[in-house]
């Protein structure tokens, strides 16, 4: 846990409403930015992300720094949150909850190291790199973390096309992350 999270968490738990706002001011946006990544609309993702710092200020003192940080506690909250509103949803097999956490955890993630967020930009680079039709499935799976079910009834593409462009962008991308030395040839 930051020290900046660390002296939040300590002075929401005695009751200082600023250290909750703060709190909520340095983590909103990237739990809104999950909800959205996850395939929810922009209201929705509004609305799930006030339900998570609800929760989040609700069980402030349920939070044990020794089982892990803030950022982690709060994530869990949010892919429950998450996954709760899935399991509402009439066709929840259009997502893949665990693809989604990926995004998570790296997007907007400050502690990230110099050398992760390096990595990630490349990666970016390459996915704009891929032709049209492959960024397109790539960006359907990976940022909005849509299965291969739920991109072919999004594209009306058959199945067996999604996967098969699957694997083409995922050798081009890593033809591409080898070129530019993020990953061993």
């Amino acid at each position: 846990m930051t020290d900046a999270d660390a002296k939040l968490v300590e002075a929401c738990i005695a009751g200082e409403r600023p250290a909750f706002e703060a709190l909520y001011g340095r983590h909103a946006a990237r739990v809104k930015a999950y909800f959205l990544r996850s395939g929810f609309a922009q209201a929705d993702s509004d609305d799930l992300s006030q339900d998570v710092f609800v929760r989040v200020h609700r069980s402030m003192d349920t939070f044990d720094a020794d089982r892990g940080n803030f950022r982690t506690w709060l994530s869990a909250i949010a892919r429950n949150v998450a996954r709760r509103q899935w399991s509402r949803r009439p066709r929840p097999d259009n997502f893949d909850p665990e693809i989604a956490e990926d995004v998570l955890a790296i997007k907007g993630d400050s502690d990230a190291s110099p050398e992760l967020r390096e990595q990630v930009e490349i990666l970016r680079g390459c996915i704009s790199a891929l032709p049209k039709d492959l960024s397109a499935v790539v960006r359907l799976r990976y940022v909005e973390g849509r299965t291969t079910r739920g991109i072919s009834a999004f594209t009306g593409l058959p199945e067996s096309t999604v996967r098969v462009r699957l694997r083409q962008a995922s050798e081009n991308l890593e033809s591409c992350l080898k070129k530019k030395g993020a990953i061993s040839p």
